[in-house]
């Protein structure tokens, strides 16, 4: 991830301050909510810090809304009291955690201290335990298949080798969802810096880096055949930026853009509807549309990682919400 900050000058890129709502449907436990107007626009809305969280990665809400942030230190359960927000962390150590999934009433989460997938019950109190040693470099990137499969994505750059840039898929016991069965590379991603994903039912949305201009970040789209085998990447979005994670807002994408700073809601057809102004954010990684009773359905969450191994400034480690302002 060091390759997205030494880039970070290369890759600033301009946006316009015209207000751009889109309306769409947000995904919630039981369904869908009720149709919202997103605003996805630093003319439109403003941003808020909630919490700190040291090296903020991941945003996760369960189908039941519980919602969850990794980051460099533990994945916290995120709780409102009174008119704020409390973080819980759910793991007894210490550990650098990235993306989350769920899978019947247990949270997967990727570890990149020990690159091994952990493992909680979602009881009132969940515990994360390692239950799997994944063995590849970077485990980050992670959803959920159609079929009870995991999907993790190998990427972008490892701190201990060489990139080895890919996607795995990992199956469980059907008796015991604490026991993966099956771990396989699903697909290789050549000269590539993969992030993060996000499913739509049988397609996967790939957040990829590139090493050499014109195009810095990149969206993927990827077909999961009948018989689970992966089909021909193709390139459904491109930006002079370096992605991070995505999320699923209905029928778009709500994409982050690590190096610039910016948030941007992308859609289905490759169309980037709108975006948040250059440094808007302090290097976000992961960007989603909020849930009720937490957070509003238009409103929009953020992990603002940060430069990367940097623990001596006050730039990102932050849980934010990004609000439609008043006027």
């Amino acid at each position: 991830m060091r390759f997205w900050c030494a880039l970070l000058a290369l890759t600033l890129a301009a946006c316009d301050n015209a207000e751009t709502t889109v309306t769409t449907t947000t995904p919630g436990g039981d369904g869908t909510q009720p149709p919202v107007t997103l605003c996805v626009d630093s003319g439109c809305g403003e941003k808020t810090v909630l919490l700190t969280i040291p090296d903020a990665e991941n945003i996760f809400f369960t189908a039941d809304n519980r919602l969850f942030v990794s980051g460099g230190t533990n994945v916290f359960e995120i709780k409102k009291e009174g008119v704020g927000y409390t973080a819980t962390p759910i793991f007894a150590g210490t550990g650098n955690f990235g993306g989350m999934a769920q899978r019947g009433d247990v949270l997967y989460v990727n570890c990149f201290t020990d690159r091994s997938l952990y493992a909680a019950r979602l009881t009132a109190t969940p515990t994360l335990a390692p239950i799997h040693d994944l063995g590849i470099g970077i485990p980050n990137g992670m959803s959920a298949g159609p079929d009870g499969e995991i999907y993790i994505v190998n990427g972008p750059i490892p701190s201990n080798g060489l990139p080895d840039p890919k996607i795995v898929r990992l199956r469980f016991d059907p008796a015991n969802p604490m026991v993966v069965t099956e771990q396989s590379d699903w697909l290789a991603l050549p000269q590539s810096f993969p992030n993060g994903v996000a499913r739509i039912g049988r397609t996967l949305y790939v957040t990829n880096g590139k090493p050499l201009p014109p195009t810095f970040g990149e969206v993927l789209r990827i077909e999961i055949s009948a018989d689970g085998s992966a089909g021909t990447p193709t390139q459904l979005a491109s930006f002079m930026g370096l992605t991070d994670d995505l999320s699923v807002a209905g029928d778009t994408l709500l994409v982050s853009l690590y190096s610039n700073g910016v948030i941007a809601q992308v859609g289905l057809d490759g169309t980037v509807i709108a975006q948040t102004d250059p440094m808007s954010f302090e290097f976000p990684s992961q960007v989603r549309v909020g849930q009720p009773p937490l957070f509003a359905a238009d409103e929009i969450l953020v992990t603002e990682k940060g430069m990367v191994g940097d623990s001596l400034t006050p730039v990102g480690d932050a849980f934010s919400v990004f609000r439609r302002t008043s006027n």
